[in-house]
């Protein structure tokens, strides 16, 4: 693990300890320390729980996104057979395999929703207009994932689960952190039992995570205008 990796990993692992312990993250959030250590401040936000950003930073000189491969982690207590079918067995290849697509989803959300309509594109390489993004996604519970082992059982649920995002911003020339932000997201409750599956889930994911996409486009372009 690398240098830049490790301090996400550390973050997210703050993160699902707090989770467990019941932390209301509408109080205060498992990145206030490590942020204001780092000599972040807290910025009011009604989108996300959490946003901290370096004073004297500012996002209008990025025009493109460089987005590092993203972490994925499941909550600690996730267990797949208390989903309701007897039949759930999860091995860990049935485990990368979730973290590797959902990984895949959130790229490609982040470049659609980025890039649409004259944006933000995505880039490989570091550059003085570069923002680069490392983000984890944590706490990652799904209620009725797909397993080879569960044969045609069908699992009804209300909703498909949940998850946290950690978000950090760097300037990818210099790698100074810029900000860092904190959201987390409980997938849409039907109200009513709805069949739960793979294409069900990715839906959900992929609407959880086009809302903190467009949170960093609408950020970019607020950070634009006052330039």
């Amino acid at each position: 693990m690398n240098a830049k990796t490790l301090g996400l990993t550390l973050l997210a692992g703050t993160a699902s300890a707090m989770l467990l312990w019941g932390c209301q993250t509408t109080r205060p959030s498992p990145i206030d320390e490590p942020s204001v250590q780092e000599g972040l401040v807290r910025v009011p936000n009604k989108t996300v729980d959490a946003v901290y950003r370096r004073p004297d930073a500012s996002l209008a000189g990025y025009n493109k996104l460089l987005l590092r491969p993203v972490e994925v982690q499941f909550a600690k207590n996730w267990d797949p057979a208390s989903s309701g079918s007897a039949l759930y067995q999860m091995n860990e290849p049935d485990r990368e395999k979730i973290k590797r697509e959902l990984a895949d989803v959130f790229a490609a959300v982040v470049k659609r929703d980025l890039e649409r309509q004259g944006g933000y594109p995505l880039v490989n390489e570091p550059g003085s207009d570069v923002l680069e993004a490392r983000a984890a996604v944590v706490n990652l519970y799904i209620n009725a994932p797909d397993a080879p082992t569960a044969g045609r059982t069908k699992v009804y649920t209300t909703e498909a689960g949940e998850m946290t995002l950690i978000l950090q911003l760097h300037d990818s020339v210099t790698g100074q952190l810029l900000a860092r932000v904190y959201d987390r997201r409980v997938g849409r409750d039907s109200g009513y039992w709805t069949w739960t599956n793979s294409v069900t889930n990715t839906a959900e994911a992929e609407r959880i995570i086009s809302i903190w996409a467009t949170g960093l486009r609408k950020a970019l372009d607020a950070a634009h205008a006052k330039s």
